[in-house]
């Protein structure tokens, strides 16, 4: 039995097409009513959305020409929302809709062609957008979708070049866009704390550095993750340090883990969160030779792949089925 068989899948955000409809479906700027202000905000604004549906045409025929046209409508609108007043570092002017859905569209652009150090500084620009305390016209929602979308950009990225020999500069961008979006997401010490965003962004982390067997640095965001949050989120924790532990074939650990994750009444997990602690656990009662608790776990984890709708079930029904020979076996 493979414990790399076992890795917790999350389930991906949109598609690069999913994610331009969020953006087309995004609310325009909620204006007061006005005579002549509004109209010239409505025309403003109907200028911004033609240069970025303009840039968004460009992307597949001439990406260099698109960028140009995203910086525009980034310089157009922080012109409009500053009165074309320009603060040096950024921190101070007001940013839109535009503003972020221009830098989404550039981070996209260069991940797609593997500008790595680009994509790294386009991610921090974008960041630096959302923190950004004068923010008008990106809600909470779309923050949360876009980040999310960003980082399953990134693990696909990086899952990419490391099937292509090269790790380096992949593995770079991982550590800089998870440890930037973390910190600035952290409950406790954030700039703009979320403890719901902060939280998945650390275990789909966990996730992604226990798939490319990075123990040390998968031990510090554990318990990071157990420091800072509540109990309805410790299942999730605990199917984490059930895999990293399974790995390590470290039993006395896997085993009072798997006790404390039996005893958790908090919170509704997952389906396939719960399958994989049963089914992890009954691998550790067949290390153990304690058949009949394993029977039990593996038919407690097919249940939950079933519920999950989850093709794990069938690897994990082979396990009941031999469980429940040796059980069988020893009664005889």
């Amino acid at each position: 039995m493979s414990d790399d068989e076992d890795e917790y899948e999350y389930d991906s955000d949109a598609s690069m097409e999913e994610d331009d409809q969020q953006d087309d479906d995004s609310n325009a700027y909620d204006y007061p009513s006005g005579s002549e202000e509004e109209e010239e905000i409505d025309d403003i604004n109907v200028k911004l959305e033609n240069e970025y549906y303009s840039a968004k045409d460009l992307r597949e025929d001439d990406k260099d020409q698109a960028k140009e046209t995203f910086e525009n409508v980034i310089r157009m609108e922080k012109e409009a929302l500053n009165d074309g007043n320009d603060d040096s570092d950024g921190t101070g002017d007001k940013v839109g809709q535009w503003t972020f859905k221009a830098l989404k569209q550039l981070l996209k652009l260069k991940m797609r062609y593997g500008e790595y150090e680009d994509a790294k500084e386009g991610y921090r620009k974008l960041l630096q957008c959302i923190s950004n305390p004068n923010i008008d016209g990106v809600s909470p929602n779309d923050v949360e979708k876009s980040i999310n979308g960003m980082l399953d950009r990134v693990t696909a990225m990086f899952q990419e070049v490391i099937s292509a020999s090269e790790p380096g500069q992949g593995s770079s961008m991982k550590y800089d866009v998870y440890d930037s979006t973390i910190s600035l997401f952290h409950p406790s010490h954030g700039a703009r704390p979320n403890e719901r965003l902060w939280f998945k962004t650390n275990l789909k982390y966990g996730q992604l550095l226990y798939e490319s067997k990075e123990t040390a640095k998968l031990q510090t965001v554990i318990q990071d993750l157990l420091n800072n949050s509540n109990d309805s989120n410790l299942m999730e924790i605990y199917a984490l340090q059930i895999q990293l532990y399974s790995r390590l074939k470290d039993n006395k650990k896997l085993r009072e883990i798997s006790s404390k994750a039996m005893k958790v009444q908090s919170g509704v997990p997952h389906p396939r969160t719960i399958a994989l602690i049963q089914e992890l656990g009954g691998k550790m009662h067949m290390a153990s030779r304690e058949f009949e608790a394993a029977n039990h776990a593996f038919f407690q984890a097919f249940k939950s792949y079933d519920e999950a709708g989850d093709d794990a079930r069938l690897r994990c029904l082979k396990y009941l089925v031999l469980a429940s020979m040796l059980v069988t076996c020893i009664l005889n």
